[in-house]
């Protein structure tokens, strides 16, 4: 089944599966609860008719001593059964009967049921034992009904004498599985209100859920403009459409960055094929001085191309994990390292101050690849022998140790309004003076500092040289010891 209501029932299936669980647990739980308490109830029934039909043989005994103790051995079995029974008091389930010779005499006024009955009285006489006290169960008007029977016997008297006392303990039962269906009818209610009110809050919290996958449905990488409501709550739901719709403005915002990025660089690369192809189709191939001009364009341009390729493919690598490999690095000798690397980019006056004996955690390849593009930077857009000057340091900032390493020129400078967006992919300054490149190579100075956990800044005036400063923290520095070096 396809189409909106399989969506919809879709949908629903977590809901239902809540709530069928929650329910599903509390019914275990109140049969649980319910099997447990009504069992137990019915063993202490059993336990408490048994300890009651005890003590009236226990009392009837005590009334039998008390009995010889004030009237003497002239005592006569009649007159201690009847004595007895007068004083005898059934409970509300129980009943009494006294037997002189095998026949029934006495019995208390008011009882709640007879054992009288001659079919009751012959399993009396079938069950009793002489000279002993028994338990057992009698079949009063189809019920089985617990009983004690106790042997009577005198000194002074040989007529034998029988006294039951007997407990109808169904009704009791009865009771007992009256509250037990009370209970059932009140679980099932308990059950269906839960239910109720579990549809209505489960609907309430799996509302946001429901936006969440319409939400993911219909958007598509043309409409990323689409966020979940916010429920206005504060839960794990609330969170997660608040988390969703932040993820949908990083993703809209990564798309941007994407298609911008997409564009500059189709821009870039179409500049240097078509002035390669302008070239080629206005070379004269008949003339040798028109074709070396044009072979030479073409490479220049071709090698503009590769170093574009190349610069993309840095900074594609920017987000990898293995970006940037890190070991301990003397950063005296990255200094001296560097130095002798970039003094060779261009006659310029070129200075070196290391102050620092520190190892370092930090990748020397990635360091050095942006103190050369600094570098390079600052001969571009400065005049012959004039200073460039790379200074590598240690410093502590706010209690964390901190390495700094900076190019300082005095070049043409940079313009406030374009050193907010210098470390932008393809951004450009204006370049008197300069050669023109591909505008990536501050946004690759810029992801190697960040992968190191820090920042690049810059400090610059028109007409007055720029200064870029790459800080990041380094918690594991220690001074060289001079033995070391």
């Amino acid at each position: 089944m396809n189409g909106p209501l399989s969506k919809d029932l879709s949908a629903r299936s977590v809901r239902v599966r809540i709530l069928s669980t929650m329910l599903a647990f509390m019914a275990g739980g109140l049969l649980i609860a319910g099997f447990v308490s009504y069992y137990v109830q019915f063993s202490v029934l059993e336990d408490r008719v048994n300890a009651e039909l005890l003590q009236e043989v226990d009392e009837f005994q005590r009334i039998a001593e008390l009995r010889q103790v004030e009237v003497g051995e002239d005592e006569s079995t009649e007159d201690l059964m009847h004595a007895a029974i007068q004083t005898a008091v059934p409970g509300e389930h129980e009943a009494f009967l006294a037997f002189l010779d095998d026949r029934p005499q006495f019995k208390p006024q008011g009882q709640a049921f007879e054992l009288g009955h001659p079919e009751t009285v012959e399993q009396i006489l079938s069950a009793h034992q002489p000279g002993q006290t028994i338990f057992t169960d009698l079949s009063v008007d189809g019920e089985a009904v617990p009983a004690a029977i106790a042997s009577v016997d005198l000194y002074s008297d040989e007529t034998p004498g029988i006294f039951v006392a007997a407990n109808k303990i169904q009704s009791q039962r009865d009771q007992i599985w009256t509250s037990a269906i009370t209970y059932t009818v009140v679980s099932l209610a308990t059950l269906l209100a839960s239910a109720l009110v579990g549809l209505v809050v489960t609907g309430k919290l799996m509302r946001p859920i429901g936006d969440l996958r319409d939400a993911t449905r219909e958007i598509t990488i043309y409409d990323l403009e689409r966020r979940v409501p916010d429920p206005g709550t504060r839960d794990d739901v609330a969170a997660l459409a608040q988390n969703f719709n932040r993820m949908l403005e990083r993703i809209q915002e990564g798309y941007a960055h994407q298609r911008q990025f997409m564009s500059d660089v189709s821009h870039e690369l179409r500049t240097p094929l078509t002035i390669v192809r302008g070239t080629l189709e206005t070379t004269d191939p008949e003339d040798p001085a028109d074709v070396a001009e044009g072979h030479e364009i073409a490479l220049d341009e071709l090698d503009r191309m590769n170093s574009l390729v190349t610069d993309l493919s840095t900074l594609a690598k920017t987000g990898r994990p293995d970006f940037v490999k890190f070991k301990d690095v003397n950063m005296a000798e990255f200094a001296r390292t560097a130095f002798s690397r970039i003094e060779h980019l261009g006659p310029r006056e070129w200075l070196l101050d290391s102050g620092t004996d520190v190892v370092a955690r930090a990748d020397e390849d990635r360091l050095t690849q942006a103190v050369v593009q600094l570098a390079a930077n600052a001969v571009r857009y400065s005049e012959p022998n004039t200073k460039i000057e790379l200074k590598v340091q240690h410093m502590t900032l706010s209690g964390q140790s901190m390495i700094m390493v900076g190019v300082r020129d005095e070049g043409i400078g940079i313009a406030g309004a374009d050193q907010a967006r210098i470390f932008e992919r393809f951004a450009r300054v204006s370049e008197s003076g300069g050669e023109s490149g591909s505008g990536l190579g501050l946004a690759i100075v810029k992801a190697i500092a960040e992968a190191h956990g820090g920042s690049v800044s810059l400090t610059s005036r028109p007409g007055h040289g720029s200064t870029f400063t790459i800080i990041f923290p380094q918690d594991n520095t220690h001074v060289i010891d001079p033995k070391e070096r």
